[in-house]
């Protein structure tokens, strides 16, 4: 079944010229010398935007789409409500914050640049290819869209009708608990929002004004527990939370 088959996320304009592809040397290296593959074996391919379609392995550094690429062997639309995430860098474990995000099904990562932030710019091709090698290993068929090193006033830009906005904070008193407010929404028989944003920030917190200026644009705080947690560990636990919330929406597990 095409679910078994070993994946390669391709960029959408490479499926333009037909059905021949050409591999580029990594992914040729992947496919043969990795995946120890052959010429007439299979393997997936798939787009990032959806799709996905079944392909053979040819001679050299080619091989060919066995459906036509406006016809895929398998097509999936956008989950809704989107996910997204806000979060500025931590100075370890990014990596592992953006594969794990990936893998807990987020729809948007933006990394902003927060008062506190300590960690150096990002390396942006570093960071694509954390979440494209996720993509094939969780095998999603929607590649998240990442945002780097984006100024936070910009970031929280005044939400949108139909968003729900999140920011998450601490050492505040009465604040909802995430999995509180998600769930009393779930309950209270209110169309699903179309875009779920959660802003999460560095290490030593957002500053005083940032959570001013959120709030005052719509943001609503909200708690990831009473312990001080990690960049990286609030983002993944928000993460699976958010995750398992929308699979709830849809009867899912």
């Amino acid at each position: 079944m095409a679910r078994e088959w070993r994946r390669l996320l391709l960029d959408p304009a490479r499926f333009a010229a037909g059905g021949d592809l050409i591999l580029e040397p990594g992914e040729a290296h992947y496919l043969r010398r990795v995946l120890r593959l052959r010429r007439g074996d299979r393997f997936a391919v798939v787009d990032g935007c959806g799709h996905l379609w079944s392909a053979v392995l040819d001679e050299g550094d080619r091989a060919r789409l066995e459906q036509p690429p406006g016809a895929p062997l398998r097509s999936e639309p956008a989950p809704r409500p989107q996910l997204e995430l806000l979060v500025a860098p931590p100075r370890r474990d990014g990596d592992l914050l953006l594969r794990m995000a990936c893998e807990l099904g987020i729809d948007a990562i933006t990394l902003v640049q927060a008062q506190r932030r300590v960690a150096p710019p990002t390396n942006s091709e570093r960071a694509r290819t954390i979440l494209r090698e996720a993509c094939e290993q969780c095998e999603r068929l929607w590649e998240p869209r990442l945002v780097l090193d984006r100024p936070l006033q910009e970031a929280l830009s005044g939400p949108t009708p139909g968003d729900l906005a999140l920011l998450a904070t601490t050492r505040q008193v009465g604040l909802p608990a995430l999995q509180t407010l998600l769930e009393r929404h779930r309950c209270a028989g209110e169309a699903s929002p179309g875009r779920v944003r959660l802003a999460i920030g560095p290490e030593g917190g957002w500053s005083p004004p940032e959570e001013e200026h959120a709030l005052a644009l719509g943001w609503l705080p909200v708690s990831l527990g009473e312990r001080i947690l990690r960049t990286s560990t609030a983002a993944v636990a928000a993460a699976a939370l958010l995750g398992s919330w929308r699979e709830s929406l849809s009867g899912g597990a």
